[in-house]
């Protein structure tokens, strides 16, 4: 079974009014986000490298995503906020549709104010995905750490660590995983924000024979504020993956660009 992109933006923004009015009092707010983003991998089945890149296919793809985030301080001072949020994301590709896929996410947690120039997060998630593949399709949960640095009002770093356990319905495909990272954001212009980031990832498969994969990343994003609520974006992304076995080391390059919306 597949989600619906349209019907699961619906419920999310049913379920945004809900919160709205559950935020009336106090300082509690709720904000909705939407967003549509186009991308091409110029190597979607992740074919190795060696001996030839010959087999390595190229596609593109939709995404589509909308979230509900509910947020209210728990002390005076505000710098203590409880978030709570739930989204949904649906991926089309245009040739390789066996690809395709879509998950519903709900997540809360903690955001903390540690000192003027430092901030930290604590979050736990669960969710459920869904694919073309049935064996594919899974639910799990993770948890995810952040504590980030103010440099100067337009430049910041931050520090990630996370945590994800996947149960597929064929146990070949379940996993456990972590994955750490670090982010550098800089806002060059008032309306206009430039993020590089690093990623390293392992995951544990529990398949019959031990199967492990690496995944590093090296990606810059650019967002530049069209008007009040709306947000056109653009990235590219560079994979490095190997696993276990020999022979199946890959790159990939991924370029994307999408429009996003905040209330």
């Amino acid at each position: 079974m597949r989600f619906n992109p349209l019907l699961t933006a619906i419920s999310t923004s049913i379920l945004a009014g809900a919160l709205a009015v559950l935020a009336g009092p106090a300082q509690a707010e709720v904000t909705f986000n939407a967003g549509a983003r186009v991308s091409h991998d110029n190597n979607v089945n992740g074919s190795p490298d060696t001996p030839t890149k010959a087999n390595q296919l190229s596609d593109s793809y939709l995404t589509l995503n909308t979230s509900a985030v509910y947020y209210t301080p728990l002390d005076a001072a505000q710098t203590r906020y409880f978030i709570g949020q739930i989204g949904a994301m649906s991926s089309a590709y245009n040739t390789y549709n066996n690809l395709d896929s879509s998950m519903l996410v709900a997540s809360a947690g903690l955001w903390q104010q540690l000192s003027p120039a430092w901030t930290g997060q604590i979050t736990g998630r669960s969710f459920s995905r869904n694919t073309r593949q049935s064996t594919r399709d899974s639910n799990g949960y993770g948890g995810t750490m952040e504590i980030k640095r103010q440099l100067s009002e337009t430049v910041w770093v931050k520090v990630v660590a996370d945590y994800e356990d996947n149960a597929a319905n064929l146990t070949t495909y379940s996993y456990t995983g972590n994955t750490w990272g670090m982010n550098l954001g800089y806002m060059p212009l008032k309306d206009t924000f430039v993020n590089f980031g690093y990623s390293h990832n392992n995951r544990n498969f529990k398949s019959t024979a031990p199967f492990n994969s690496t995944s590093k990343t090296l990606f810059v994003e650019v967002s530049q504020r069209l008007a009040k609520n709306w947000y056109l974006n653009g990235g590219y992304a560079y994979g490095d993956n190997d696993s276990n076995y020999a022979g199946t080391a890959y790159t990939n390059h991924v370029l994307s660009a999408g429009l996003s919306f905040n209330y």
